[in-house]
């Protein structure tokens, strides 16, 4: 087990926002919080009426534009004469060619959620693949999806792109060919991260954005950390690399007992 104190995980923006700095998956957004150095901002992707790709996390423009739209319902130069409002703050929707090419000016790696729809033309992942794949493997970046065939077209066809497959829950220890697994943090525990790490695989936690839950998946061992309170994550990070405190370590021991206890694990 890589957990304990002694080691750092990645650190990822969830939706490339810090603490309400932008609207999510907007490029002011990304551009402000690069600023603070994440290994990586995490961002989504929807594909176009026209087959193209938009950074959007929502399957309908609704919540944040006022556009009840879905992102296949609009083409792609329809969708980024869009403004998206959170925060008490506006930008206009992104494309994902922007969008990346913002990325690579600043240097910061991303994570691309790749989201599906029963919508999407049929080749739609496929499409992703040859048009971004060996891009995204030389900009360092990475995937992940809830769509396990996004996972397995991405390592059939471009093995090198690192994958992640999203899980929502942790019920059974799935047996994939995904490089790691993106786990909701409320149901992760320590046997899940040794079990993905003696395959090779990691694992990261989301969305952490509590200090205490984030001294948690320290402990346990998660690789990364996907939170919307970054500055709070490294600041967390840094505490426990400079001072790990012992009121932390029985806290955590005492959260990680309690979580066996109701599933019937302890020994």
């Amino acid at each position: 087990m890589a957990g304990g104190f002694d080691y750092s995980p990645i650190t990822i923006s969830h939706r490339g926002v810090d603490d309400h700095n932008g609207v999510q998956n907007t490029i002011p957004a990304l551009q402000t919080t690069a600023k603070e150095k994440p290994d990586y901002v995490e961002m989504d992707i929807h594909e176009t009426k026209d087959g193209q790709w938009v950074v959007m996390h929502d399957e309908n423009y609704d919540a944040l534009t006022g556009v009840n739209k879905t992102p296949r319902q609009l083409t792609l130069a329809q969708a980024t004469k869009l403004t998206v409002k959170e925060n008490d703050h506006a930008a206009p929707v992104a494309s994902f060619d922007d969008y990346l090419a913002a990325a690579e000016k600043l240097h910061q790696k991303l994570l691309v959620e790749v989201k599906t729809t029963p919508h999407d033309s049929p080749n739609a992942v496929n499409d992703f693949i040859k048009q971004y794949g060996n891009r995204l493997i030389k900009d360092h970046n990475r995937v992940h999806s809830l769509d396990y065939r996004v996972i397995a077209a991405i390592k059939a066809q471009k093995p090198k792109l690192y994958a992640s497959f999203i899980l929502p829950y942790d019920l059974v220890f799935p047996e994939t060919k995904a490089d790691a697994y993106t786990m909701e943090y409320t149901t992760l525990g320590a046997d899940f991260v040794d079990q993905a790490q003696d395959q090779g695989k990691e694992v990261w936690a989301w969305t952490v954005d509590d200090p205490d839950k984030m001294e948690e998946m320290i402990f346990i061992g998660a690789d990364g950390i996907i939170t919307d309170n970054l500055h709070d994550l490294q600041d967390t990070i840094k505490s426990q690399e400079d001072h790990p405190s012992y009121a932390a370590r029985l806290r955590v021991y005492g959260n990680q007992f309690n979580w066996d206890s109701l599933n019937g694990t302890e020994n």
